[in-house]
């Protein structure tokens, strides 16, 4: 009977390896989602706390970072503010997730970058196409949180 409830037991998103090390909740694809992590992309960087990893829809590919919120954004007023302003932000939409900034850094050559700061996760997302806004609100709401081990 064990063998039945291990094959039951839902298999985290990210490899064990990286997932076991997360102190914090992942916002990752939910069930269903059209959107599938490509768990050979993950990677985990332990000095800074950020996990990476792709997620794919056909032929869009979008890059996702993610790590538990630093305390700046916490402790300084408007510190998140200033970092999307620095990161021209040109949108925001609200999303089941809470709201996100659409934004084109300089740093990357205008790239867009979808930016979150909600439920305790800074959140980073670079399509290899630009989305709409629709399709970044579908995105977000497709996301649901794991929480670590």
């Amino acid at each position: 009977m064990v063998g039945v409830i291990w094959a039951l037991r839902p298999r985290p998103p990210l490899p064990d390896a990286i997932y076991s090390r997360l102190n914090f909740p992942l916002l990752a694809p939910a069930s269903g989602s059209a959107y599938k992590i490509q768990q050979s992309t993950a990677k985990y960087n332990a000095p800074s706390r950020v996990v990476l990893f792709h997620v794919a829809n056909g032929n869009q590919n979008m890059l996702v970072t993610e790590q538990a919120t630093p305390d700046p954004f916490n402790d300084i007023p408007n510190y998140y503010q200033t970092l999307v302003n620095d990161l021209r932000d040109y949108a925001d939409i609200s999303t089941a997730s809470g709201t996100v900034s659409l934004t084109r850094p300089v740093e990357l050559k205008g790239q867009q970058t979808a930016v979150s700061n909600n439920k305790g996760v800074l959140i980073f997302v670079r399509p290899n196409h630009d989305l709409s806004e629709d399709q970044w609100r579908a995105f977000f709401n497709d996301l649901a949180m794991v929480k670590p081990h």
